[in-house]
C-alpha cells in the first residue's frame, strides 16, 4: 500500500514539476486557469488568439504550431479598475491589436502595444451595474467600428469611444 502511494506521489510531483517547467517556458494548460469567466478565439491572418477573462485581470494566449500545438502566454493585464465579464479583440487597420471587454460599468479597451486601458462606452442613463451581452466588430470597418450590446440596448462607436450612430 505504501509504494503504491509513495509511486502516486512520485507521479503528482513529475506532474507538478512538468507544468511549472512549462508555465516559466510560456505555456499553460488552459484547464488549469481559475475563474475564467469568458473567453474568445480570434484568428488573426495566421494566427490564433485566445482572449480570456479572469476575474479581476485578461489574459491573451498565441496558439504555436507545430511542433509545439499549443497555446502560449502572449500578454497578460492584471489590476483592471473595471472587472472584465465579457471580452474580444479586434485588429485595427490589420496592425494594432485591441481587446475590448465589457463590465458592469460599460466597455472599455485595452491597447496591446501600449498596455493603455481606457472606456469606449459608459451608458449615462441607467442607474446601477449593466449587462454587457455582445461586442461585434462590424465588417468592413478595419477593426475601428463595433456594436456594443447591453441590457436590451445596443450602441455603434468606433474603438476610440466615438458614437458613431443610433
Amino acid at each position: 500500500m505504501s509504494d503504491i502511494k509513495s509511486e502516486h506521489s512520485a507521479a503528482e510531483r513529475l506532474t507538478l514539476k512538468h507544468r511549472q517547467v512549462e508555465r516559466r517556458n510560456g505555456w499553460i494548460n488552459v484547464g488549469d486557469l481559475q475563474g475564467a469567466v469568458h473567453f474568445k478565439i480570434v484568428k488573426y491572418e495566421r494566427i490564433k488568439f485566445l482572449v480570456i477573462a479572469l476575474k479581476d485581470s485578461i489574459e491573451i494566449y498565441a496558439w504555436a504550431p507545430k511542433p509545439y500545438h499549443k497555446f502560449m502566454a502572449f500578454k497578460s493585464f492584471g489590476d483592471l479598475a473595471h472587472r472584465p465579464l465579457l471580452v474580444d479583440l479586434t485588429v485595427e487597420e490589420g496592425t494594432r491589436l485591441k481587446v475590448i471587454y465589457g463590465s458592469a460599468d460599460g466597455f472599455h479597451a485595452v491597447d496591446l502595444d501600449s498596455a493603455s486601458v481606457y472606456d469606449i462606452y459608459l451608458p449615462k442613463h441607467t442607474q446601477g451595474p449593466i449587462s454587457p451581452h455582445c461586442i461585434v466588430p462590424l465588417p468592413n470597418s478595419n477593426g475601428m467600428q463595433l456594436l456594443l450590446c447591453y441590457d436590451n440596448e445596443g450602441v455603434y462607436v468606433n474603438t476610440y469611444g466615438k458614437v458613431t450612430s443610433n
